[in-house]
């Protein structure tokens, strides 16, 4: 099977359990009258709808450049990613008023069994999706899947804590603090946040770093260097620069491979194809979705001053032993 088909089919099963979960939890929240049930649901029906939208831009990254897209469609991954973290960032500010004017009104009287039974569910069925989508994520290399499968493993945790806090919950008010079993759901709601809060924060810094252009982290920049090296080993050169950024499932590289006058290298348009394959093999044996561009010069100002600052860099200095 396809990575695209893969893909596919892990956005399937992520917006039917999704939808599925969702409604259940929105049913029995309003049975139960909890509002971390609610705010549960809510969350899981929200992933539901934008899976739709999910689906439409895992088929749109994989079209090829056009006139009016000339480097693809890859941006648009990230800035669906992006979305996901801002729409569940503001839902999480939304619960965490709900949750305080709660308490400042007295507290809330529930149904604890209604909650232990969602709790139940979408645990089983969240660990399920959570197994599955991390294996496709693992098979198709796809950042959506991965943002899903993370997305689950919170919700699955948060009705985890549900579940708990429920069975606390039925314990207290059958007993001498009764008088607190009210507070109980707003106090779940902020345990639910404080849970699911680094999550959407964490995909909205790494996905508005890939829209404005930024580096991707130290340890994919010096791999990434390190795989360059070795595939140019036998050709001479004096140093290296990359340009590194990624984009959804894209990396695009830039190289400029600085060599020196007094080498006596050669480099045709047949050469640099050569080495621009063995380049591309190395890299993308471990970074499936690889845009490769190389130049070759003997004047390392090009390399400087094709963007306004060098600071971007990595540079890599060769060994001299090679000229």
């Amino acid at each position: 099977m396809s990575s695209e088909a893969i893909e596919r089919r892990s956005i399937i099963i992520s917006i039917v359990a999704s939808t599925s979960f969702g409604i259940l939890g929105i049913v029995i929240s309003i049975a139960s009258h909890s509002g971390a049930v609610f705010l549960d649901g809510l969350f899981s029906l929200t992933f539901g709808i934008v899976g739709l939208l999910t689906l439409y831009v895992s088929q749109l990254v994989s079209r090829p450049s056009d006139d009016s897209y000339p480097f693809g469609y890859a941006t648009f991954e990230p800035m669906l990613n992006l979305f996901k973290g801002l729409l569940i960032g503001f839902a999480l500010v939304y619960a965490l008023w709900t949750a305080i004017r709660t308490i400042l009104t007295g507290g809330q009287e529930i149904v604890a069994e209604g909650g232990i039974l969602y709790a139940v569910i979408a645990v089983v069925g969240g660990a399920i999706v959570v197994f599955f989508l991390k294996r496709y994520a693992k098979q198709s290399g796809s950042p959506i899947v991965d943002v899903d499968a993370k997305n689950w493993t919170v919700d699955t945790l948060i009705s985890s804590a549900v579940g708990v806090a429920f069975v606390v919950t039925l314990l207290i008010e059958n007993s001498d603090w009764s008088d607190f079993a009210p507070y109980a759901d707003p106090v779940i709601m902020l345990a639910i946040i404080a849970i699911a809060s680094p999550q959407p924060f964490q995909t909205i810094r790494d996905n508005l770093r890939q829209l404005v252009g930024k580096a991707p982290p130290k340890n994919v920049q010096d791999r990434v260097s390190e795989l360059v090296e070795e595939a140019i080993a036998d050709v001479p050169h004096h140093e290296t620069h990359l340009r590194i950024v990624d984009v959804g499932r894209y990396i695009h590289l830039h190289i400029y491979v600085i060599v020196s006058p007094d080498s006596g290298q050669n480099i045709d348009i047949r050469r640099h194809d050569q080495i621009r394959r063995t380049i591309y093999d190395h890299v993308s044996r471990e970074y499936r979705y690889l845009s490769l561009d190389v130049g070759f010069t003997t004047d390392r100002r090009w390399a400087l001053n094709s963007v306004p600052s060098e600071l971007g860099d990595t540079v890599v200095v060769a060994d001299d032993s090679r000229e």
